[in-house]
């Protein structure tokens, strides 16, 4: 007995032993090779996006061909080498490595000698739905519509999403959209020549058709060139859009919105745009673009267009521009609606370019903190306007100002329909408090319940450099001293009321 037991404990050491010394199962699953033996044709491998392409001559049959295949060692490959196959339709070939991982390549068959036209050796469209968590590419199949998706399509992890020129893409309802998360990322560069295009169902011309493209990630290969996004937009709740960037960095150009229930494109916190330049939003019912945030808005420049939309404006919900460095905001081809009002803020300059409008909506105003540097230089044909929504005498409170620094300037700005509709506050269009300095020139001020302008402090007489400005329709008149003092050798009163500063 004692013989048998040392015999078991000396074969299960050997046994440890040897299941100790085994080699590490194999991770390799690529296709090296895919051809044709007839007509003999050598298929080009993209290794980073598994998208394998074989161009075969005009009018060969090839709903039974004959793939010759070769994959790493100790992989397999499911549909196996040799076996016929039709390839009218893109073919998936899944390749499982030595240790049960594995991979799936997309292989497609094209007419003639490629040369980017599409193929054309499909008669259906391919059907996409689930998620997409490798790199993959959606080659031109040269059909009216090539790819068709229902419901979300979700890109995870650190999959690449590339749709090339031409492709078109439809959604199959009102759920359907792309989702892009935070490692992922989704590259669209199409041509003038060849768009790519995302459209609803054919049964359903109308906006809302689809829902939107929602992207969550920084990737600097979310690039989109010459991209129509046609009547999406299908939730029409107040922070739909048809493209939804949350706290995203994309690069737009040549892009068109056409068409949305909701907003065109829906800016949420942190959110940036690399470029932004040569697109369209038109036909969306509410407004062209809304942010909760300046730093994307800053980004924004003045060669795009927005035309034909519910409220043409850009929507700003955000409030404060707290600046950290020097800041411009730019000239729009329409108007910024400040549904939050304005607050600037931070040791910095902000630079409003001549001939942004700006239209606030009622209640709210401008803060200038006394740290900020304000130029609002405008010119005589391209004025800078604040204004109110509503063309209705003080229906905005108006720039409250605060700015001790020297080169704060104001010049061939129009500020109307604002002023406080209160006795006791005495609010004018523009309030000037305690040390500030401004120069503030060539300015038309006016449509106030109460003032143009209102000074809070005797001390700031002399600070503030003036000259050819306008009132207009001020109801008490154009400036109120809130307190008296001397200037000049002049004495004026707590209270008084003056045709122009002093």
């Amino acid at each position: 007995m004692k013989k048998l037991c040392k015999t078991l404990v000396v074969m299960l050491v050997i046994a440890a032993s040897l299941t100790g010394c085994q080699k590490k199962e194999s991770s390799e699953k690529k296709i090296l090779s895919f051809s044709f033996v007839s007509p003999a044709v050598e298929a080009v491998i993209t290794e980073s996006a598994k998208t394998i392409v074989a161009t075969v001559p005009e009018g060969t049959a090839v709903t039974s061909m004959v793939p010759v295949i070769t994959v790493s060692e100790k992989a397999t490959v499911n549909p196996a080498s040799g076996i016929p196959m039709d390839f009218t339709n893109p073919v998936a070939y899944i390749v499982t490595a030595e240790d049960g991982t594995q991979a799936t390549y997309i292989v497609t068959v094209t007419f003639g000698n490629g040369g980017g036209s599409g193929g054309g050796q499909t008669t259906n469209p391919t059907e996409i739905s689930g998620y997409i968590d490798s790199n993959t590419t959606w080659p031109d199949l040269g059909l009216p519509v090539d790819y068709i998706i229902d419901g979300m399509i979700s890109i995870d992890g650190n999959a690449l999403l590339t749709i090339e020129p031409g492709v078109t893409i439809m959604f199959t309802g009102t759920n359907g959209g792309l989702w892009v998360h935070e490692n992922a990322g989704l590259r669209m560069v199409g041509t003038a020549d060849k768009p790519i295009i995302f459209e609803g169902p054919a049964n359903n011309p109308n906006n809302g058709s689809w829902d939107r493209i929602v992207v969550e990630s920084k990737r600097a290969d979310n690039v989109w060139e010459y991209v129509q996004f046609l009547r999406g937009g299908s939730d029409d709740y107040v922070w739909s859009g048809v493209i939804d960037l949350q706290g995203a960095k994309v690069s737009m150009k040549n892009c068109t919105i056409d068409g949305s229930l909701g907003y065109g494109i829906d800016m949420e916190y942190e959110t940036r745009f690399t470029a932004f330049e040569g697109n369209t939003i038109k036909n969306c019912a509410q407004y062209p673009i809304v942010s909760e945030d300046w730093v994307g808005l800053l980004d924004l420049t003045a060669n795009n267009n927005f035309s034909s939309n519910g409220y043409n404006f850009i929507d700003a919900r955000c409030r404060d521009i707290r600046m950290e460095q020097h800041t411009t905001m730019k000239a729009l081809p329409i108007p910024y609606y400040m549904e939050n009002g304005l607050w600037i803020s931070g040791g910095y300059k902000l630079t409003i370019e001549p001939g942004t409008q700006m239209y606030f909506k009622s209640g709210e105003n401008v803060y200038v903190e006394d740290v900020a540097t304000l130029i609002a230089d405008g010119t005589a044909d391209k004025p800078i306007v604040f204004r109110g929504m509503e063309d209705e005498t003080s229906y905005w409170i108006g720039i409250k100002y605060h700015s001790t620094k020297e080169a704060s300037v104001m010049n061939y700005c129009q500020i109307l329909n604002c002023g406080e509709d209160d006795a006791y506050f005495h609010g004018g269009c523009i309030c000037i408090y305690d040390d500030s300095r401004l120069t503030l020139t060539n300015c038309t001020i006016g449509k106030s319940y109460y003032y143009g302008i209102t000074l809070d402090g005797v001390e700031l007489f002399g600070r503030i450099n003036h000259g050819n400005n306008t009132f207009v329709n001020c109801g008490h008149g154009n400036v109120w001293l809130e307190s008296g003092g001397e200037w000049n050798g002049v004495e004026y009163e707590s209270g008084q009321i003056l045709n122009d500063l002093p």
